[in-house]
């Protein structure tokens, strides 16, 4: 089974990191509960009063790689306005993504979905992808591709002003 969801993250590999922006309304998200670096387990639905980017990446991705300083920036310029980010690493291990967040100075939670069953249940097609989940758990915008910081505020603050 763990060899199906691995040979599904290798096929993302092939679909790009151009940028995807659908803005509709996606339907409601989807709850998970995964566990960070320090075995902390995170659940969506602990998240019903906040907006929340649910951002899936890996660090083989050169786009992945280069966005963790503008997700950083846009964390820590909104996380007392009511904004909560949750970066699930697809396919990697606990030890390789602490690497990562320690080579970044990543203060943000980096959860882990070593056989990538909630990227399969989100319907990941490229990495990275971003869902942006409403205070009632709706998905509002689902971007696939790279994302700059001010992207991310201006999203957070069309969503906070119910737009």
């Amino acid at each position: 089974m763990r060899t199906f969801y691995l040979f599904g993250l290798l096929i993302i590999l092939f679909f790009g990191c151009d940028q995807e922006v659908k803005k509709e309304d996606l339907g409601r998200a989807q709850s998970f509960t995964l566990f960070d670096t320090d075995s902390v387990a995170y659940s969506l639905s602990d998240y019903d009063s906040v907006l929340v980017m649910v951002h899936f990446w890996a660090d083989w991705c050169p786009s992945c790689r280069k966005e963790f300083p503008k997700l950083e920036q846009a964390y820590r310029r909104l996380k007392s306005r009511g904004f909560q980010l949750l970066a699930v690493n697809s396919g990697q291990s606990r030890d390789h993504v602490l690497d990562i967040k320690n080579s970044y100075g990543l203060t943000f939670p980096l959860l882990l979905d070593e056989e990538g069953k909630t990227a399969v249940m989100y319907k990941v097609r490229g990495l990275p992808t971003t869902y942006f989940i409403d205070k009632k758990g709706v998905i509002r915008q689902s971007i696939i591709g790279w994302m700059e910081q001010e992207q991310i505020i201006e999203i957070f603050e069309k969503m906070q002003s119910g737009g």
